[in-house]
């Protein structure tokens, strides 16, 4: 949409340059030549061009004719036939020596016109007493004759001081012939002559409707304006009376159209060929891909485009003068970028930003770990030591009650049954020995200690056991706790079945239930008060140990309890997550 848009604008802009047609004002004067008293105004917004067939134009009979037009944009003065050489066409030198202001054009050839401003003829020496004597025309590219042989009717001040119309005084006025405009590519003449003489010129004057568009003559980096600076003061150097100017548009040592810049040279003076006496006058829109500033006013009373900080990339600046857009300047450039503003240096970066970030991240996490399984290795360190010692509890408590046991036997004088029991004491010591030296020992091994144990009991008391595990379990591949089951088997002997000698039973069954395993030790004896179930040493070390081994494992956990059903006794040991 926005391309259409300026599309359409540039598209009506050439049709209105195209199409300005001819246009005469004789019947008015221009405000600023009729107001002003001293030339001021006349100074500030126009430029004059004056010219007489005979140098000494303040000689009476030698017309002094005279052009103002607008000074905003000019070319070259004193090279403009070389850039503009249709103005050679409208020739009207007779002679070698002829009059130019300084910052003027020699009006013995025709004054170039850039904008619809137009241009505003006077002629010195006629005046109101004289003016019948005289008659003037207009012929356009000098074969049509637009504007036939009239005699001049408006009267303004002066801006020469000549004595052309009465050698005695000062001309105080000058013929105004009007205000015109021509189209561009054509050319308007202004003939003057006298009445009396009507096959001689007296004298004339030509411009010229200039299609014009800026000319970039030379680019500049930030580092190069000592260079920049010598061309300015080339260009607005005084010249002395009778200096051959030089043309300072083809100094090929300072001025150089370079198109490819580094990262860091993206400060860039683009200089121009003319004269530019308004900033208004220079219009420019920077395009970088799809991208485009607008058209904007430029910065500078000068004939200069400074850019500032421009990024990498590739360019086009667009330049035009605001009195003809229609015609358009177009000067591409590149800005190259450092290695680190390619693409693959910002992907680089940002990859080697997301591994240092993610590096950074990991070694946090790795300090959290390590800080986590220290604090998890000091406090395993602390649990295994409070089981280490709770373990080392269960052996006196065990010894106590068998040498008890042994007492009891040799109390009785059964020296036979004694016997057999220290053999079995020795062999039950020997295993819970090895169980102790380890935290976890198999199913298999734990029931080896039970046997011995409940072997030992027997003796004693002469109840019958079973220990019995589900093919389910393999009870030489899993381990549970060292020495877990035997003070729970111990408790369910003494305060279980042991007042009931042959009548007691007691039973140990493993069995699986989908992960988990269950141990359950059941016992007919008569029970215990449930509110007064801790205060037995065995129980209370085995909850103890229980709290402690699952504050070290993770996924495991350990769950008691103690019902009584059905007239037994029933203390279950769920292994969570066991058999996974």
């Amino acid at each position: 949409m926005r391309s259409t848009i300026i599309f359409i604008l540039f598209y009506f802009c050439q049709i209105f340059c195209f199409a300005q047609k001819l246009e005469m004002n004789l019947d008015s004067i221009h405000p600023v030549i009729k107001y002003d008293q001293h030339g001021d105004s006349i100074r500030k917004y126009f430029s004059n061009t004056f010219y007489s067939h005979n140098s000494r134009f303040t000689e009476q009979n030698n017309l002094l004719i005279s052009a103002f037009y607008s000074n905003k944009l000019a070319v070259n003065y004193r090279h403009v036939l070389e850039k503009i050489p249709q103005l050679k066409t409208y020739s009207i030198k007779q002679s070698g020596v002829y009059a130019q202001a300084r910052d003027s054009y020699a009006g013995v050839f025709a004054v170039p016109i850039f904008d619809s401003t137009g241009i505003i003829i006077t002629v010195n020496g006629i005046n109101a007493q004289n003016a019948a004597k005289y008659q003037f025309r207009v012929l356009e590219n000098n074969k049509k004759e637009v504007l036939p042989w009239t005699t001049p009717k408006i009267f303004t001040n002066t801006y020469w001081m000549t004595k052309i119309a009465d050698s005695a005084k000062i001309d105080d006025v000058t013929a105004y012939l009007g205000q015109f405009k021509g189209a561009y590519g054509n050319a308007l003449t202004f003939q003057v002559r006298q009445t009396d003489q009507p096959d001689s010129i007296k004298t004339s004057l030509s411009a010229y409707w200039v299609k014009w568009q800026p000319r970039v003559v030379g680019v500049f980096t930030f580092s190069q304006l000592p260079e920049f600076l010598s061309i300015f003061k080339e260009q607005w150097k005084d010249l002395r009376i009778n200096e051959k100017p030089v043309d300072w548009t083809k100094d090929s040592t300072l001025l150089k159209l370079k198109k490819e810049f580094r990262y860091n040279e993206n400060n860039l003076i683009f200089y121009l060929d003319d004269i530019i006496k308004s900033k208004n006058i220079i219009e420019y829109n920077l395009v970088k891909g799809a991208d485009s500033t607008g058209w904007a006013v430029n910065d500078f009373d000068f004939n200069l485009v400074w850019l500032k900080n421009l990024s990498p990339g590739k360019y086009e600046l667009l330049i035009r003068y605001s009195v003809q857009r229609a015609h358009v300047c177009k000067y591409t450039f590149t800005i190259h970028p450092a290695w680190y503003q390619t693409l693959w240096a910002k992907i680089g970066l940002c990859m080697l930003g997301l591994l240092a970030i993610g590096f950074i991240v990991l070694l946090r996490r790795s300090a959290k770990q390590t800080e986590k399984l220290k604090a998890q290795d000091t406090l395993k360190q602390l649990v295994q030591t409070e089981l280490k010692s709770i373990r080392s509890q269960f052996n006196p408590h065990f010894v106590f009650n068998a040498l008890s046991s042994i007492q009891g036997l040799i109390t009785k004088n059964d020296s036979e049954n004694a016997s057999k029991y220290l053999i079995e004491f020795s062999n039950l010591m020997r295993e819970s020995l090895k169980a102790t030296n380890n935290e976890f020992v198999s199913i298999s091994s734990e029931i080896k200690i039970l046997e011995n144990y409940l072997n030992l009991e027997k003796l004693r008391f002469g109840f019958t056991y079973e220990i019995s595990a589900s093919s389910q379990i393999d009870t030489n591949a899993i381990e549970i706790p060292s020495l877990f089951l035997q003070p729970l088997v111990e408790n369910a002997v003494k305060h279980g079945i042991s007042s009931l000698q042959e009548q007691g039973r007691l039973r140990v069954l493993f069995d699986k239930i989908g992960n988990d395993m269950s141990v359950q030790v059941i016992d007919n004896g008569r029970g215990f008060d449930q509110m007064h179930q801790s205060n037995g040493f065995g129980l209370q070390l085995t909850k103890e140990r229980i709290k402690l081994l699952n504050q070290t494992l993770n996924a495991q956990q350990i769950e008691f309890s103690v019902n009584r059903m059905e007239n037994e006794t029933q203390v279950t040991i769920y292994f969570k997550n066991w058999l996974i």
